[in-house]
């Protein structure tokens, strides 16, 4: 039996309940935390006419792995390099951070392996923008959206919905050496917001047509699996424009989709070779359903843990084992 190797940080409480569930079964895995490489660990890539070969070593555990017995990946969560030097210059730290880079992913793509997900198709299903035109061409309906710097277009596309959201397109959460970790939560906007154009040129930013809501949906799919969860939103005026707020309890249950949007968000995933990925949607009080976005990371965690008879996590843990045997 080959080993799955997990890929991601120290302090991601997905992988500990996943790590959890294969010491219990004594599954065969290798953890590589990305905040700990290549500090903790050694590598060894040899490549030659007649060789090529990996090998992992975490030098706290003395445990290693040759990377042709790993039989599945989960590419879960990326983090920041650390040094044996922690107080590198900036463009000493920027070449190092490039060279780790090349280092370890020449060697993982060279393995012909199940991923979850592999970093190609990642990276090819995360642009927001994209995301929309495929899910319309796919029968979904959208918000309508604009992505843009100039603040007249920002302004005319305000003046005909009314109501509008900002919405990050990226990661929510901004950290800095400066401060504490702060959370962009989407934000309804109104129109002295956007009297400061220097503040609209600065970059471009995503804005969308609100739209009203009955409840909304986070559907997780794992290896052509779905587990629908209906997040009850609009019981709190904290979490109406945005569920994520954590000053309150929004309820959540196990949902049934209709048969055509689960198909559709089967279509979806599959259009970009994901094996795992996490879509929000909104269900209007007309009983229409909308797309918002596609998180090909997502975290799931917070749903299981509000809705557990959606195994989510034994449903991962037997993809990645069953790619072993």
């Amino acid at each position: 039996m080959k080993s799955i190797l997990i890929i991601s940080h120290s302090e991601d409480y997905h992988v500990e309940k996943a790590i959890e569930v294969l010491k219990s079964k004594n599954s065969n895995y290798f953890l590589l935390e990305l905040d700990q490489f290549p500090k903790s660990y050694l590598i060894k890539q040899s490549v030659g006419n007649n060789e090529f070969s990996t090998t992992l070593e975490n030098i706290h555990t003395g445990q290693n792995i040759n990377f042709s017995n790993i039989g599945s990946i989960w590419l879960r969560k990326p983090a920041n390099f650390s040094y044996l030097v922690s107080d590198m210059e900036q463009s000493i730290e920027q070449f190092s951070n490039q060279e780790t880079e090349h280092a370890l992913f020449s060697a993982l793509y060279g393995i012909n392996c199940f991923w979850v997900s592999h970093p190609k198709y990642l990276r090819a299903s995360m642009w927001k923008g994209e995301q929309l035109q495929r899910a319309l061409t796919l029968g979904f309906k959208i918000p309508d959206t604009i992505i843009s710097n100039d603040p007249n277009e920002i302004r005319s596309f305000f003046l005909k919905h009314k109501k509008v959201v900002y919405k990050v397109m990226s990661d929510p959460v901004i950290t800095s050496q400066k401060m504490q970790s702060q959370g962009v939560a989407t934000t309804l906007i109104d129109e002295n917001m956007l009297n400061d154009s220097d503040s609209l040129r600065l970059l471009p930013n995503q804005f969308q047509a609100y739209i009203e809501k009955a409840y909304e949906l986070r559907v997780t799919i794992i290896a052509g699996k779905v587990f629908a969860a209906k997040l009850d939103s609009q019981l709190h005026p904290e979490s109406q424009v945005d569920c994520r707020n954590l000053n309150v309890q929004v309820p959540m249950s196990a949902y049934q989709l209709p048969e055509e949007i689960e198909q559709a968000c089967l279509e979806f995933v599959n259009s970009y070779q994901l094996t795992y990925s996490a879509l929000d949607l909104i269900v209007t009080p007309q009983g229409e359903y909308v797309f918002l976005e596609n998180n090909p990371n997502g975290q799931y965690r917070f749903v299981e843990e509000n809705v557990p008879e959606l195994k989510i996590t034994k449903s991962l843990i037997e993809a990645l084992e069953e790619a072993c045997k």
